[in-house]
C-alpha cells in the first residue's frame, strides 16, 4: 500500500515533463539520503520529501520531520553548494522549502497556507530549475 508520501511523490512527477530525468531514492544501506534526484539540461536537484496534514491552527509551527541523518545529508550538501530543497506536501498542494533555516525552525500553520502551491506547481518548480 503507498504512503500519503509516495502518493504526493508520484503525483508530482505525473506532471514532470519527459526531459526531466528523475530518479526515486531508495538504500537501506544509505541513510539520510534525499528522496529524489532530478537532471535536467543545466542542474540537478535534490528534494526530501515529507507529507502533513496542516494544522487548523494558525499559529502551530509546521516543521519539516526529518531525521538526523536527513538533515545532515541535506545540511552537508547544501554546504558543498549542491542544489537540495524539502517539499512539504499535504492535501492542498506542496510548500518548497529552499532555505536551509526553515527544515529545522519551520514556519506557522498560516505561513504554510499561504506559500501551498499545486502539485503541477511543484513540478514546474522542478523543471523550470533543471531546465533553465
Amino acid at each position: 500500500m503507498a504512503t500519503p508520501e509516495n502518493s504526493f511523490i508520484a503525483g508530482v512527477h505525473r506532471y514532470l515533463p519527459d526531459d526531466v530525468y528523475k530518479m526515486k531514492n531508495y538504500n537501506v544501506y544509505t541513510g539520510g539520503i534525499a528522496d529524489c534526484w532530478y537532471s535536467g539540461v543545466t542542474k540537478d536537484l535534490w528534494i526530501e520529501y515529507k507529507h502533513i496534514v496542516v494544522p487548523a491552527r494558525a499559529t502551530t509551527m509546521i516543521v519539516p520531520n526529518l531525521s538526523a541523518l536527513q538533515l545532515e545529508w541535506l545540511t552537508d550538501r547544501k554546504r558543498e553548494g549542491r542544489n537540495v530543497a524539502v517539499v512539504v506536501g499535504c492535501k492542498e498542494g506542496a510548500v518548497i522549502l529552499e532555505d536551509a533555516a526553515l527544515w529545522e525552525t519551520g514556519l506557522s500553520a498560516g505561513e504554510f497556507r499561504s506559500a501551498i502551491i499545486s502539485r503541477r506547481s511543484a513540478a514546474e518548480y522542478i523543471d523550470g530549475f533543471v531546465n533553465r
